[in-house]
């Protein structure tokens, strides 16, 4: 009865341990997801507004010279 106990406490150890590494794994992903939207999303911004200010730029041009 006594090495039952103790395979149960240690399989609910191991069950325990299995959870908080699958809680650190997503945790993890999401924040590697945050970091891959990031790289992309700011060069994006900047090019975007780079076009912006180039088009911006070309129409007041336009304006004042034709």
């Amino acid at each position: 009865m006594l090495e039952h106990n103790q395979e149960q406490a240690a399989l609910e150890k191991i069950h325990a341990d299995i959870s908080r590494i699958y809680a650190e794994q997503r945790k993890l992903n999401a924040e590697a997801h945050k970091i891959t939207l990031d790289n992309f999303w700011y060069p994006m911004g900047i090019v975007l507004g780079m076009f912006t200010a180039i088009g911006t730029i070309m129409a007041l041009a336009h304006k004042l010279l034709a």
